[in-house]
């Protein structure tokens, strides 16, 4: 498995890459400091790495900056945020554009490994706590209106586009759903797209949730 670590703080960019050695002592890690090496190493690393743990807060970008260039440059990256923000507004950003979870800081190790492993599997990771004040917020709600699907109107994906949905469900990267398919990385890609325009989708958490609520088995 390849990681990419990003946070300003070396003990902290130290201390998650011990954690995953610890795990997967045959993990390929990569880490950055700064907004600019995060980019330079997305661009460099991104296509086969199978997880991106980013700290939104780095020295020089506000707010969700960095992860819109991050999408930018490699739309299909998968994406856990570690954040000391937890207001709202960040965590329904960091999903709306495609995040596969959200981690407060102050999630201790074990809960930290456990939304690894859960997004890795493809799920999409929020706290409980953080959970329940988005469903008070009415954040899932305002999500399904920004790319909703007509229930009137049943989505229908081809038998290899289900495949390829399936792959995605379980967090699969391009590279393995080309792997596991046997189809080159221009006709995967060419997959994903429809699959987001058949639901509205602009990214893979999108098209997962909307997914699950035109009744495919799809597991979040």
């Amino acid at each position: 498995m390849k990681y990419l670590i990003v946070d300003d703080h070396a003990l902290v960019t130290g201390a998650l890459s011990m954690m995953i050695l610890d795990r997967e002592p045959q993990a390929e890690i990569h880490t950055a400091g700064t907004a600019a090496d995060a980019v330079e190493l997305v661009r460099r690393e991104g296509d086969n790495t199978d997880l991106l743990i980013l700290d939104l807060s780095m020295p020089g970008v506000t707010g969700t900056e960095l992860m819109e260039e991050i999408v930018r440059i490699q739309p299909m990256l998968k994406i856990l945020v570690v954040s000391g923000l937890v207001d709202q507004q960040s965590i329904m950003r960091v999903l709306q554009l495609g995040a596969a979870g959200f981690v407060p800081k102050s999630l201790d190790t074990d809960m930290l490994t456990a939304a690894i492993d859960f997004v890795l599997k493809g799920g999409v990771f929020i706290p409980s706590k953080l959970l329940a004040e988005s469903q008070r917020a009415g954040f899932f709600n305002q999500a399904a209106s920004l790319k909703s699907t007509n229930a009137e109107e049943p989505v229908h994906l081809t038998e290899r586009q289900k495949d390829v949905l399936m792959l995605l469900a379980q967090g699969a990267p391009i590279k393995r759903i080309c792997r596991d398919l046997n189809l080159s990385e221009g006709t995967v890609k060419t997959h994903v797209a429809a699959i987001y325009r058949a639901f509205g989708a602009s990214n893979r958490t999108e098209a997962l949730l909307a997914a699950r609520r035109a009744g495919f088995d799809i597991d979040l």
